[in-house]
């Protein structure tokens, strides 16, 4: 990786942070002109061609067809903001995962792609996203062929055979499986055919990618049995290179990818009445993803205050070795802790150690891949009889995964952690729908729905022979090492490695919910063009956790040690209070927390009026909920009054208004949508005093008293003849803290620690733009016999901080980043060649950064550089 990017992307002043404004503005000027005069342009044209009776060359855009109310209907009849991405932009932009979707749906965030799988979680309108937290449900579902996955993690799967994807804002769960305060990503997958194909993929490109995709469909028994099988392998190198393993011919890489996966389907058709489908699938992922950290700067030598950061002073009393003193940023925080332990941290010619500064090549002895493993199947059943439809989901799914996170010590072992977690679900859902008929003054749908589900999660720890060095506190590292006796020397090494070195401990939580849930949603027509939409559920919820810490390698005995080497009495207490402060209390068997029972209770009024047929103008107001949860502090006793935080349910009230439009003759579909949501007790990450020492602080999981997001959502689609198409999705969107919510002020000193808040309250939550806008084009035509097509799509993002405490480090000013392809095939697409480039312009941006601390440097992610594949598709 070039260095001077990463210097660019470092370099955040106050001057970015406002420069962007402008820019902003006129991006936006831009896009609403583009609309406006793409809208003028096609209505000169209409108007032209129609009068001369020439408009052979105008197609109207293609009804929508969705499920997202749980009966096929066309989207611009649904009277609630629904994103719909249909199957052929799917594959023709080659999006195949969750974390894709952004760039097509305004609004909708997720966290990094280069994490793992236990931090996917979804966002919507700002909120929702939640970080390494294994009790806590999501506010935003993922719904994956009717079956909604309990455990988000589940969404780590890559898709073969997309039919589309709805992305729903606002609360769910009057029509949509298990309730959602927040909104729902619903995932349909091509169904089975008796009408024979198969599609043959492959991908190769920057990054050494190389994909393949295969789907296959037809009949097993003709008009009665059909199947549908896929396959996918899909492996790409990370951006970051571990020079610490990388010799020879071997390579090693973060944020790769290297997924199989393989689903199998079958159609039962007995009759016209009566359907069953039977979906299998299974996933195996073996990728290093969690380390990506770029260390930009060590920060600089005095806090925001003028207060000098602390000061470290080299030990040499048992050396030799030297200090590099003509780096800088060696006598403080994280890297000064290497320049303090010369004697210990060191590289071959004495000088310091230092981890690589400023690139994305990384030193890491021991990060270990992510291997994740998950399945399951499902059974869905159609029974349409006396002008109803009896359907029944059965479903059950797994996962487990493995993952190490290691640190940049470059050849130390130092620790390790991670996560070992497994999941699974069981759910049954049963439902009637009545058929609608324009005639009837009403039709309705009313449903069951069960769902069991454990997560079981063991969060490690464990300590190499370096980890003494580390973890020692100066007085420590002192007492053992500094000695100028050379018998006593020796033995205090000895004791400050064995102090942690294999010492392995883990904290165990096993977390269950049982919801069982009644929900019913009337459509009552009180005119031809009038409708009001009323929708109600109550979920009744169980859910129980219970912690456990466990020692499973004690390390060695250091008083016996002590006393074999000769160390004084000093030494050995130093050494075990070295050990002490890594393992902080006994282990003890299971403790159950206070069970959760919630009666949970939420509903949907949505009145709506067809101006004409193709104006569609709604309103909506809903409440939606989910259940609070059980949160535990890791590695505390349970009489710790920090042990268990028993985290309220999240409560959301959501208003809309806005209407759908077909224009011109429905060459141009125009949405609009002004939505306000109001969530009490949202459940979310923060950050207080500690009480059992006013000096320090903790982190845990609670409830912020009110956030609000309110903002408006642009949906347009024009069709400017047969071989151009445009389309636009904004959103503008103030997500905020609607009630005090403190944060640790950034870079503050005070009476010698870091303990200084600031209040959030009325202020935008971290990681947020207000402006969103995606749009693009795709334009095709015949070219000598041949098809050929351009399709550009573009990404704007407006300036935000990555934290709340709006450190100046964390803001990442406004950006672009503009994907192209250029595809070349058959008349009769029978076969196609498409050349993929993804941030054309290599547009430089993180997804995360952090600031320093008194014991940290400034770190950021990368966001992915220019990237450019090629693809062969053949249709049999």
């Amino acid at each position: 990786m070039n260095t001077s990017r990463l210097t660019r992307l470092q370099n955040i002043s106050q001057t970015s942070t406002t420069s962007s404004q402008p820019f902003k503005r006129k991006l936006i000027a831009t896009a609403v002109g583009f609309v406006i005069s793409a809208s003028f342009a096609s209505f000169n044209t209409y108007a032209a061609e129609k009068n001369e009776q020439e408009k052979d060359d105008v197609t109207a855009l293609e009804i929508v067809v969705v499920t997202s109310r749980n009966r096929a209907e066309a989207a611009q009849d649904i009277p609630l903001p629904v994103r719909v991405i249909g199957g052929e932009r799917l594959d023709r932009e080659d999006i195949k995962s969750i974390w894709d979707l952004p760039y097509v749906a305004p609004n909708l965030q997720l966290n990094n792609p280069g994490e793992n799988a236990r931090k996917v979680s979804p966002g919507i309108r700002g909120l929702g996203r939640g970080g390494a937290n294994d009790s806590m449900e999501q506010s935003v579902g993922t719904i994956v062929d009717g079956v909604t996955l309990y455990y988000s993690g589940q969404a780590w799967a890559d898709y073969v055979d997309l039919d589309r994807v709805e992305v729903l804002y606002g609360p769910q769960g009057t029509l949509v499986g298990k309730n959602t305060s927040l909104g729902a990503i619903k995932i349909s997958t091509k169904a089975p055919s008796f009408t024979p194909s198969s599609t043959f993929e492959v991908t190769a490109g920057d990054l050494n990618t190389l994909q393949a995709k295969v789907s296959t469909t037809g009949p097993l028994i003709d008009d009665l049995l059909a199947y549908r099988g896929t396959f996918l392998v899909d492996r790409k190198d990370g951006l970051y290179d571990n020079t610490y393993l990388n010799f020879g011919k071997s390579r090693e890489t973060f944020r790769e990818s290297n997924k199989i996966a393989g689903r199998i389907q079958f159609l039962l058709t007995p009759n016209e009445d009566f359907t069953g489908r039977f979906i299998f699938d299974k996933l195996r992922s073996d990728e290093r993803t969690n380390t990506g950290n770029v260390l930009v700067s060590n920060g600089p030598d005095t806090w925001a205050d003028g207060t000098a950061r602390a000061q470290t002073t080299p030990i040499t009393a048992d050396t030799g070795y030297t200090v590099n003193t003509d780096t800088p940023f060696a006598t403080y925080g994280y890297l000064g802790k290497f320049a303090e332990r010369a004697a210990w941290f060191h590289n071959a010619d004495g000088t310091v150690y230092q981890p690589p500064l400023g690139t994305t090549d990384i030193e890491n002895s021991e990060a270990r891949p992510q291997i994740t493993n998950q399945y399951g199947g499902s059974a869905q059943f159609d029974w349409h009889v006396q002008n109803h439809t009896l359907t029944s989901i059965t479903a059950y799914r797994y996962q487990d995964f493995d993952i190490k996170n290691g640190g940049q010590f470059g050849q130390f072992y130092v620790s390790n952690s991670g996560q070992q977690l497994w999941n699974d679900q069981f759910s049954q859902e049963l439902r009637i729908t009545s058929d609608t008929d324009p005639d009837k003054f009403f039709d309705y749908q009313a449903g069951l729905y069960y769902l069991n589900a454990e997560v079981y999660s063991d969060d490690p720890s464990y300590y190499g022979a370096d980890a003494g060095a580390w973890f020692a506190k100066s007085a420590q590292y002192k007492t053992l090492v500094a000695n100028t006796t050379p018998s006593l020397r020796a033995a205090g090494r000895q004791l400050l490695q064995a102090s942690l070195n294999n010492v392995y401990q883990s904290s165990v939580t096993d977390a269950t919910v049982n919801s069982l849930a009644a929900y019913a949603q009337a459509d009552f027509h009180l005119t031809d063009r009038a409708t009001i939409s009323v929708g109600v559920r109550d979920t009744d919820e169980t859910k129980k956790n219970k912690i456990a810490t466990q020692l499973d390698r004690p390390g060695e005995n250091l008083q016996a040690l002590g006393a074999q080497y000769g160390a004084t009495a000093a030494q050995i207490t130093a050494a075990q209070t070295v050990r002490a402060g890594q393992v902080p209390i006994a282990p003890f068997d299971f403790v159950n927390g206070n069970d959760v029972n919630d009666n949970l209770v939420a509903w949907n009024i949505s009145p709506s009026y067809k101006i004409t047929d193709d104006i569609n103008v709604y309103a909506s107001v809903g409440k939606g909920v989910k259940s609070g949860f059980i949160y535990f502090t890791q590695y505390v006793a349970p009489t710790d009054p920090t042990f268990e935080t028993d985290v309220k349910p999240e409560e959301t009230l959501d208003y809309e208004l806005g209407f759908k439009s077909l224009l011109l003759n429905r060459t141009l579909q125009l949405n609009f949508n002004l939505y306000d949501t109001k969530v009490s007790d949202y459940q979310a990450s923060w950050t207080r005093t500690d009480p059992r020492n006013d000096g320090a602080f903790i982190t845990a999981w609670g409830n912020a008293p009110k956030v609000e997001a309110k903002g408006v959502e642009l949906e347009s689609n024009y069709r400017f003849n047969k071989s151009l198409d445009f389309n636009l999705g904004a959103a503008y969107n103030e997500a905020t803290y609607e009630s005090e919510w403190l944060v640790l002020k950034p870079e503050v000193v005070a009476n010698g620690n870091r303990n200084d808040f600031i209040d959030r309250n009325g202020k935008q939550i971290a990681n947020v733009p207000k402006v969103v806008i995606n749009y693009g084009l795709n334009y095709q035509r015949e070219i000598a016999g041949y098809l050929g097509r351009v399709t550009l799509q573009n990404s704007y993002k407006s300036g935000a901080y990555f934290n709340d405490n709006q450190a100046e480090f964390t803001y990442q000013k406004a950006f672009n980043v503009t994907n192209v392809s250029f595809a070349f095939g058959s008349l009769d697409e029978k076969w196609e060649a498409r050349l993929n480039i993804r941030n054309v312009f290599d547009t430089e941006y993180a997804v995360r950064r952090a600031t320093y601390t008194s014991t940290a440097g400034q770190t950021l992610e990368i966001g992915e550089p220019r990237y450019t594949t090629v693809t062969l598709k053949y249709n049999l």
